[in-house]
């Protein structure tokens, strides 16, 4: 075995274009929320059109939901980080997801999110 080659497992190389996806648990923050969606602050611009998964969370409570991305826009910052408003619809709310979101909306503050599940 040579210094350039310390794998030990063979590996198949892929002629073309392969894609592929990733679910992340990543903490975002979350701007404005209604009964219909949200805007999110995100270091990624996600797929317009594409679906996500969210973990909602405020206190005690936490609620999955499920939302298509609808706008993706660069947010400016004085750091040197980029960033990305992403305006997000909420797909099949449940019962408790929906009323966990409209008693957060009675509220001052919003929930904070997690990205994937």
């Amino acid at each position: 075995m040579t210094l350039d080659d310390r794998r030990s497992t063979s590996r198949l190389e892929i002629v073309g274009q392969a894609t592929g996806t990733l679910d992340a648990l990543e903490p975002l923050s979350v701007r404005s929320l209604s009964p219909e969606g949200m805007l999110i602050e995100s270091p990624n611009p996600l797929e317009v059109g594409s679906v996500h998964e969210f973990r909602l969370v405020r206190g005690t409570t936490s609620v999955c939901v499920r939302a298509a991305v609808r706008q993706v826009s660069p947010l400016h910052q004085p750091s040197a980080e980029r960033y990305f408003l992403v305006d997000l619809e909420f797909r099949d709310l449940n019962a408790q997801s929906r009323m966990a979101v409209e008693g957060w909306l009675g509220r001052t503050s919003v929930p904070s999110i997690q990205k994937g599940t």
